[in-house]
């Protein structure tokens, strides 16, 4: 059997962390997921509305616990059916996160993925990959296609 990124890391998937943030809240739309080694663990933050409250959901990777649940209000602007559609994440046929953090690592002479963040520029559902070398230094980004895994950017950040 092929190890996979999560296998990896020890982590629940991305598809299966996306639908216990959805048993939470069903009628959200997700603008933002982010997979971050922070503290002692690995953790999911998520981002979503129901077109009345933005959630902010932090989930324990390893486990699925829920870490922080924070809601609020959304400013009237965030409301509007329009500008909500714009910002919501294309989560239909994405390819697995191992694909694309093997076409991250392929792209920067560095080798330790530190974070992924899936977002959403202009019509593209994006990852963007941070990658270090084993001393923290020359961070690189690589902003990738979600469905099709096409290198949209690479930079070295300072």
């Amino acid at each position: 059997m092929t190890r996979n990124l999560e296998m990896n890391l020890g982590i629940i998937s991305i598809s299966d962390i996306i639908k216990k943030y959805f048993e939470y809240y069903p009628d959200d739309i997700l603008t933002k997921i982010q997979l971050a080694h922070k503290g002692p663990f690995y953790k999911y933050s998520f981002v979503g509305n129901d077109g009345i409250n933005r959630h902010s959901v932090k989930f324990n990777a390893q486990t699925g616990e829920v870490i922080k649940n924070t809601v609020k209000s959304l400013k009237p602007k965030d409301q509007n059916p329009t500008r909500r559609e714009a910002k919501k994440l294309n989560l239909e046929n994405m390819l697995p996160l191992s694909q694309i953090n093997d076409i991250a690592l392929n792209a920067v002479p560095v080798s330790t993925p530190v974070q992924w963040e899936l977002d959403r520029k202009r019509r593209n559902t994006l990852w963007k990959v941070e990658i270090t070398d084993e001393k923290g230094s020359n961070m690189h980004e690589v902003k990738i296609d979600a469905q099709n895994g096409s290198i949209l950017q690479t930079k070295l950040k300072t």
